[in-house]
């Protein structure tokens, strides 16, 4: 049973996002095309929407039920790899056909164009939320000190891995790489997220010319991803904590604890973040805001497709920021055009590089 879970939660959380994206992202951008408002609900938009979701949503029952037979540990990764190509073959294919009848119909023509900022956000931005971030902070510094003081009586050999059914299943001779590893990805991770929680309260917002409320909506975006963020940082330090508690020999909790430490945390932190986006939506494009429905007349946002290479990647060299809104998910992508991007990108990858040798 437990192996069973740790199989087909990822793949029906990968399933259920994939469901839900068309109705998270702003109405001016499906799959990715800038388009005016009242051509959110144009037949080709709707018709891929519908595509779209009844593909990935096959593609899910099938990988849950192949990875479930195999019952094999590579089959969750497995599948969820092959659900996330299907969603991105489905998802560029939405955006092209859209995108031909934008074209085609010339959505734009005759449209006084405009961009639109609020310095607000810059003057008077969201207050970082300390409290929320007590519990990721509390749970690593106590994994810190309680393995320092225990390291003199941690035995000759570690269990450095554990299975899904949560039995180790490997182990190294005691060492600080051994016994720390796991530590060190631990801080890394909290500093990470409670990083990315202030990045968020501090980013670029993606103002839209045809909606009077789009600077309420982004404060409330980005205050309630920040939370959420940090939920999941709190969640990822007791996955961390009773791992490496484990690892040192200091408790010795059933095999089927193990599993569950090592997923319901996760589930948790995954299921915070689910909540948020499901109620606010890319850039609180859910939310129900009183006041004015409408921009002013004749404008729409200024197209620029061009600088989403496939409505993915962002590349505009004028643009200072290094974070921006994703055009189409939940969160935010980085400017490929900035420097620094590459180097934030080298050092995630230091860090993934740490948590593997971390648990050799």
């Amino acid at each position: 049973m437990t192996v069973a879970v740790v199989t087909a939660v990822p793949v029906l959380l990968v399933g259920v996002m994939h469901w839900l994206m068309p109705s998270l992202v702003p109405p001016t951008t499906p799959f990715g095309v800038r388009v005016p408002r009242d051509r959110a609900g144009a037949p080709v938009v709707a018709a891929q929407r519908r595509r779209y979701r009844a593909v990935t949503g096959v593609v899910a029952v099938v990988v849950v039920v192949g990875a479930l037979y195999v019952g094999r540990p590579w089959a969750a990764p497995a599948a969820v790899g092959v659900e996330l190509l299907a969603g991105v073959a489905c998802y560029l294919h939405a955006r092209r056909r859209i995108t031909e009848v934008k074209v085609a119909e010339d959505w734009f023509g005759g449209r006084r164009q405009v961009a639109v900022a609020d310095t607000s956000l810059r003057t008077d931005p969201e207050r970082y939320p300390w409290l929320w971030a007590a519990p990721a902070a509390v749970l690593t510094l106590a994994t810190v000190i309680i393995g320092a003081v225990a390291y003199p009586g941690m035995p000759a050999r570690l269990a450095i891995h554990f299975g899904p059914a949560g039995r180790p299943d490997h182990y190294a001779a005691k060492s600080f790489a051994s016994a720390f590893g796991p530590v060190l990805a631990q801080v890394a991770s909290t500093i990470l997220l409670l990083a990315i929680a202030g990045v968020a309260l501090r980013s670029r917002a993606q103002l839209d010319a045809e909606d009077p409320q789009a600077a309420t909506r982004h404060r409330r975006f980005v205050a309630a991803s920040a939370r959420a963020l940090l939920v999941l940082a709190g969640c990822t330090s007791v996955t961390f904590l009773f791992g490496s508690l484990a690892n040192w020999h200091l408790i010795s909790p059933p095999g089927p604890v193990i599993a569950a430490l090592n997923v319901v945390p996760a589930v948790l932190g995954a299921a915070a973040i689910l909540v948020v986006v499901i109620r606010v939506g890319q850039g609180g494009s859910r939310l129900r805001l009183g006041g004015p429905a409408a921009g002013r007349a004749g404008t729409v946002n200024r197209d620029d497709d061009r600088l989403y290479r496939l409505g993915i990647f962002y590349y505009n060299p004028d643009d200072p920021a290094v974070f921006v809104p994703k055009r189409f998910g939940f969160g935010w992508t980085l400017n490929l055009a900035r420097p620094v991007t590459w180097l934030i990108c080298g050092l995630l990858l230091v860090m993934v590089l740490i948590g593997a040798l971390g648990g050799r």
